[in-house]
């Protein structure tokens, strides 16, 4: 969040002197001010982070200075294994006067997204389809750190978080976590009260361990940004994932982490705790209409906000931003948004606002086209309009096609022509003869071709 701040310019006027001589001539002098100016001043924070995954530049997470508005993550790894570390020192820029600072994060899933043959023989429950059924937050450990930019954890660097935690433990039970990094009543990085400095680069450090973590400072020394968690010295800590099991596989963690710069000037007490809401609330509703043969609940869906699972019906607390409304679940059903989402799901939230969007999902009804393919090679004349192709009866002529309800039985037949056999049905979908009885899945569309030849 960005506060636009007004820096007002000095206006100069000078006066005009005019002289009268005895003789009638006239003598004058002017001054001239011109370009006389306002000029707004800024608050514009930008965040980058530099990050390294198992002692390697992770170069999905590593980023430039940026709004976080473009999809940019400080943790975005798909394929975890126990012994797994990271570490990354986020930079945090604001150009150009002086600001108060806070960060806030919020846990926002701990999911078992499936139970697969190794977690359940580990122990693992069945997967309950909730965003809190996990646990790979209780086996992901992490400390933070005010650090001076050299991406490793030294001695004298004073730590964010409570020693090294879990994710769970970190989050707590309402699954956020603050920081008041410079306000009137704190500043990490200078010990003594006070806003950051405008056009001065300031560092925070994050490390993480797919296992069990100890800490094992670094010496200080002054600075020095040529250091990096690659070589032998580490990063400041150290890993041991070895004694995991199964039970985590599968899981996914979801966090947000959002910082906030506010203007200093004429705003000399300000406070992160005082400020007032810092989350907002976001309820998603799913509805599942089956009138043509579906046969899909709300449960089959999973739904999202950003990459948030959710359940429908239950509000979440959400970082203000902007966020995208989805859903993962069965094909052949058209949804529709509604509520404060808009027509793609999108939705804006404003801290301490509670929004509801809607989706609807309505099943689309299969469709079934059929083609007339006449072979005459032994003197027919018959076309293509002489065979009078049915399904369920209905006609349906070559080329044509007939909508039919989803999940319901469905048979394609054709009236007998005198001099022509049915030599097959075919297509993607069909039944393998004419008259067979089958079903079809919401929103599926097949394509058949009957073929008759000549006796």
């Amino acid at each position: 969040m960005k506060k636009i701040l007004l820096s007002l310019g000095i206006i100069s006027v000078t006066a005009v002197l005019v002289g009268v001589s005895a003789t009638g001539a006239f003598l004058t002098d002017s001054e001239v001010s011109a370009g006389n100016t306002f000029v707004a001043g800024a608050i514009d924070l930008k965040v980058d982070n530099e990050s390294y995954y198992n002692g390697a530049v992770s170069t999905s997470t590593t980023f430039g200075p940026s709004d976080l508005d473009n999809g940019f993550l400080f943790l975005n790894f798909r394929d975890l294994k126990p012994d797994d570390e990271g570490e990354d020192t986020i930079s945090l820029h604001v150009n150009n006067n002086d600001a108060w600072l806070c960060m806030d994060m919020s846990l926002t899933s701990n999911d078992d997204v499936s139970s697969n043959e190794p977690e359940l023989e580990a122990g693992d429950e069945t997967n309950g389809d909730g965003a809190w059924d996990g646990e790979l937050a209780g086996l992901v450990n992490m400390v933070w750190w005010v650090d001076d930019g050299d991406n490793v954890l030294e001695t004298g660097e004073s730590l964010l978080s409570d020693g090294v935690q879990t994710i769970s433990g970190f989050f707590g039970e309402d699954k956020m976590f603050s920081a008041d990094l410079a306000d009137a009543t704190t500043n990490v990085w200078t010990n003594e009260p006070g806003p950051v400095t405008g056009s001065q680069t300031y560092y925070i450090g994050k490390a993480w361990c797919y296992g069990t973590m100890t800490t094992n400072p670094l010496q200080q020394d002054g600075g020095d940004q040529g250091r990096s968690p690659i070589g032998p010295d580490g990063g400041g800590f150290s890993c041991d994932g070895q004694l995991l099991g199964n039970e985590s596989q599968t899981d996914a963690v979801t966090i947000d982490v959002a910082f906030k710069a506010v203007q200093a000037r004429h705003n000399p007490n300000f406070t992160c705790k005082d400020e007032g809401p810092r989350f907002a609330n976001i309820t998603v509703v799913k509805t599942v209409i089956n009138n043509d043969g579906g046969n899909n609940a709300t449960s089959t869906f999973q739904l999202f906000v950003g990459n948030t699972p959710v359940t429908s019906g239950v509000s979440v607390e959400k970082l203000p931003g902007t966020y995208q409304v989805s859903e993962l679940g069965a094909s052949g059903y058209e949804a529709t948004y509604g509520g404060d989402c808009d027509a793609n799901g999108s939705v804006t939230l404003v801290a301490g606002n509670s929004y509801t969007c809607s989706i609807t999902n309505d099943d689309i009804r299969p469709n079934i086209t059929l083609i007339k393919n006449v072979v005459n090679n032994n003197g027919g004349t018959a076309t293509t309009t002489d065979f009078l192709m049915r399904v369920n009866g209905f006609l349906v002529p070559s080329g044509g096609s007939k909508s039919v309800d989803s999940n319901t039985n469905v048979a394609i037949t054709e009236d007998a022509f005198s001099g022509y056999i049915t030599t097959g049905i075919s297509g993607s979908g069909c039944p393998a003869n004419l008259g067979d009885i089958f079903t079809l899945d919401e929103g599926v569309a097949i394509t058949c071709t009957i073929t008759n030849d000549d006796i």
